[in-house]
């Protein structure tokens, strides 16, 4: 393969089959310049990205420290082998702007907060894992200490890369709906749930359910007529609570969803309240 442009000592633009891909390998742009032959044997990662993403992807290439680059593709790789994954260009490129950030971050000392962690670490627990081994395994090549507010940020770009449609601006955005449901409740009832319990993981699963239901327009079960009174008449501010979470989504997201399902939100509240207490 020619090299058209060398981006970095790990990456380069190179002409392929009359065709300009992003090449990515340890060291394969190293002491490289414009038409120099790069051996195709030594390239991890070689793609086409979408015209509006390429510009701001081989720019961040070429601003970065070479080391920088080097660690993230190592641990990117070690991700793909290890869990058997094969990310398309789209999600290599976005989990690539993630780790440079993230280690710009690091150098600088700044902490980010995330306010979604709990709900994260219930929703894609699997990606999470991930997450905090690659983690680990950047702290331990970098030396720089990575919290779990990171590694919850980093878990949802996996777990869009495991995704078909899906990109991690879209799973934060499900995923703080969840969050503003909650803290309406909250607020409703003038409490706060207790996190890492059964319980709150029972009712951000349900929500979970049930707002992508609402994405996706498919249908929730009905509850029964008996259930709704007994809970309106038994648990009124749980049910208050949950009806105005609902109605709080259905009016800020424009998602519809049946005024019924308020019962069983109501139940998962209750289940807290009584922990609580």
């Amino acid at each position: 393969m020619i090299v058209q442009k060398v981006l970095n000592h790990n990456a380069a633009i190179v002409v392929d089959e009359n065709e300009e891909k992003v090449a990515i390998g340890s060291g394969i742009a190293f002491k490289k310049k414009k038409h120099d032959y790069i051996n195709p044997d030594h390239i991890e990662k070689l793609f086409v990205l979408p015209e509006e993403q390429s510009d701001p992807f081989t720019h961040l290439l070429e601003s970065a420290e070479n080391w920088e680059t080097g660690l993230i593709q190592n641990v990117i790789f070690w991700i793909e082998k290890e869990y058997e994954l094969q990310l398309d260009s789209h999600s290599y490129a976005l989990l690539f702007d993630h780790f440079i950030h993230l280690m710009k971050r690091l150098h600088h000392g700044t902490h980010l907060v995330n306010h979604l962690l709990q709900e994260i670490q219930t929703l894609y627990p699997d990606s999470f894992h991930i997450a905090e081994r690659a983690a680990a395994k950047l702290s331990e090549e970098s030396g720089f200490s990575i919290s779990q507010d990171e590694t919850g940020f980093l878990a949802m770009h996996l777990y869009a890369a495991g995704q078909k449609r899906t990109s991690p601006k879209r799973v934060r955005q499900h995923t703080e709906i969840l969050n503003s449901m909650v803290s309406v409740m909250e607020e409703d009832l003038n409490t706060i749930f207790p996190r890492r319990t059964m319980a709150y993981e029972g009712l951000i699963s349900h929500l979970h359910v049930t707002v992508k239901a609402a994405e996706l327009n498919e249908a929730l079960t009905k509850a029964p007529a008996e259930m709704i009174e007994m809970m309106r008449e038994k648990y009124p501010a749980s049910y208050h609570a949950a009806e105005k979470a609902v109605a709080v989504l259905q009016k800020e997201q424009g998602l519809s969803i049946p005024n019924d399902e308020s019962v069983y939100i109501a139940m998962h509240i209750q289940r807290l309240l009584s922990r609580t207490e």
